[in-house]
């Protein structure tokens, strides 16, 4: 039942790609609810879905832990994304498969430079939630610090409610080294950005069900 209800979401992205965009998603997999945005991969109408999961009763300017859920056609290298809406100075969340598994990297760039390794966060992989076809793969993780980062004297937050700014990334081309979480990239081919509805992704028994997936 749960690949029936996925492979009927990726065919509704392959035919209404911009629709995506803002949707509310109850997973019955991993039982929490999540936000959409849809990042356009090549003109293909194909591309890489973005679903964002936040706790309930977050006060503003108040880091807080995020669940997030990519689905990306298994033709992508690498993709990224990142929390603040650009490349510079914030958190850069890299995603790639190595075989049938994924590859997840916490990077930080200063200037429009390759990103390097960037401990401020940490990912963890779920293996509820996390699959692959022979079109599209599906990961589901829990990031905790990519809601709050210093870029040099000024700490910045993502806002628990209304819309944050982010962007995506992607590159055909695999990492040099996919086993590796710290392998190098290429420059990437295509980025877009979005606002993304934080107010909607909000559940009530966020830490509960997150504690159910570890």
């Amino acid at each position: 039942m749960l690949w029936t209800l996925w492979f009927g979401f990726v065919a509704a992205l392959l035919g209404t790609a911009g629709a995506a965009d803002g949707a509310v998603y109850q997973d019955p997999e991993t039982g929490l609810t999540y936000t959409t945005g849809f990042g356009l991969y090549k003109s293909s109408g194909d591309g890489i879905a973005v679903r964002i999961a936040i706790p309930s009763g977050v006060e503003s300017y108040t880091p807080f832990d995020i669940v997030i859920q990519i689905i990306a056609p298994v033709t992508i290298g690498w993709g990224a994304l990142a929390w603040s809406g650009s490349m510079v100075k914030n958190p850069l969340f890299l995603f790639w498969r190595n075989g049938q598994n994924p590859v997840v990297s916490s990077r930080w760039a200063n200037g429009h430079t390759t990103p390097t390794p960037y401990s401020g966060v940490s990912y963890t992989v779920f293996k509820t939630g996390t699959r692959s076809n022979s079109t599209h793969w599906q990961f589901t993780a829990l990031c905790k610090g990519c809601s709050s980062w210093t870029d040099g004297s000024t700490t910045r937050y993502l806002q628990p409610r209304g819309g944050n700014r982010v962007a995506f990334a992607y590159s055909p081309n695999k990492p040099s080294s996919p086993a590796s979480n710290t392998s190098a990239i290429t420059v990437h081919e295509v980025h877009g950005y979005w606002s993304h509805d934080f107010t909607s992704a909000a559940n009530t028994n966020f830490e509960n069900t997150v504690a159910r997936l570890q």
